[in-house]
């Protein structure tokens, strides 16, 4: 099951598509849908299934100020704000570009839950598709949202403007709270104050997250996968699924060590725990206090990538 986006006489609209454990989308009419997130956090979107007079159900938002979810899913990973006019998006790569994209997929993993009595679906993004009129790309929710929190966590590297901006959306996202339009400004801000920062090499509206990770100095992969493991994907997306596994292959054959993967961890994150923000190692000739350890297991998926791990102190790595 996944939310999809489908051109209208207007600005696109958003439906449901598919199904789950045998219920499917157009029995879920008037449902409320909540959205859980990488974070653990469960969120309201302030959507709700309209069946509406035209008798194809659509995605609204009981918002006193409307949003609706491809707005709130790029916020929430940190994207440029994207359009719903997406006939009028120029073609090209790169895709992502401040209102010159639009999110037109949002997969459904498996253990996304129905709730039949309350009417309330919570589903768990496991992926969505960015597009203009002419390409289209998928990105992975999970690895995409340690990715930003990295950044979070090392912040203090960034320029002080656009640390202070990052730190508002930190903060907004750790509240937890219905997502509004206020997590939009808060991305533009901060691709605001990035594109003020002279020498930076960006170009505003562009994803601020590579640049982001560069200042930061962590360091990234190009042929990391994008996506998640085909395990976590919905079983009605054999397409993304595909695309899926064949990352995950390529990865895997790419047979980094151990030892490498846990000396790019601890360097990305500063020799910094992510929970607690202690500093323990990066002295020549002193044993680390920092570990990396694995975000997806290494026993099933076999991935020593930089993108696959955090840095963890001795207490939180085994808490």
């Amino acid at each position: 099951m996944h939310i999809g986006f489908r051109t209208s006489g207007g600005r696109g609209e958003y439906e449901v598509v598919g199904g789950h454990t045998g219920v499917a989308a157009a029995e879920l009419e008037g449902w409320q849908f909540y959205m859980k997130w990488p974070d653990g956090i469960v969120r309201d979107t302030g959507l709700w299934l309209d069946p509406g007079d035209s008798g194809k159900p659509r995605l609204r938002s009981v918002l006193d100020s409307p949003i609706q979810i491809g707005r709130v899913v790029s916020a929430m990973l940190l994207l440029p704000d994207p359009t719903r006019s997406l006939k009028q998006t120029p073609p090209g790569w790169p895709i992502i570009k401040a209102k010159d994209y639009a999110v037109t997929q949002v997969g459904f993993a498996p253990d996304s839950e129905l709730s039949a009595a309350a009417e309330i679906i919570t589903f768990v993004p496991s992926w969505i598709e960015v597009a203009n009129s002419g390409d289209s790309d998928a990105i992975g929710v999970t690895i995409r949202w340690n990715r930003v929190v990295a950044v979070y966590a090392l912040s203090d590297r960034i320029p002080k403007p656009v640390s202070a901006a990052l730190k508002v959306h930190m903060d907004l996202m750790a509240a937890g709270n219905t997502v509004d339009r206020t997590l939009v400004s808060a991305v533009s801000e901060v691709i605001k104050q990035l594109a003020g920062v002279s020498n930076s090499g960006y170009v505003l509206g562009e994803d601020p997250l590579p640049v982001l990770e560069r200042m930061a100095g962590i360091q990234s992969d190009s042929l990391e996968p994008v996506l998640p493991p085909p395990d976590e994907l919905s079983e009605d997306e054999p397409a993304i699924s595909a695309r899926s596994a064949e990352e995950w292959r390529l990865a895997k054959s790419r047979g980094a060590s151990g030892q490498k993967f846990s000396q790019l961890v601890r360097a990305a994150y500063g020799y910094r725990c992510l929970f607690c923000g202690g500093e323990f190692g990066g002295i020549d000739g002193i044993r680390s206090g920092i570990d990396a350890a694995h975000i997806l297991a290494w026993s099933k998926h076999d991935l020593d990538k930089t993108s696959n791990g955090i840095a963890l102190c001795k207490l939180h790595h085994w808490a």
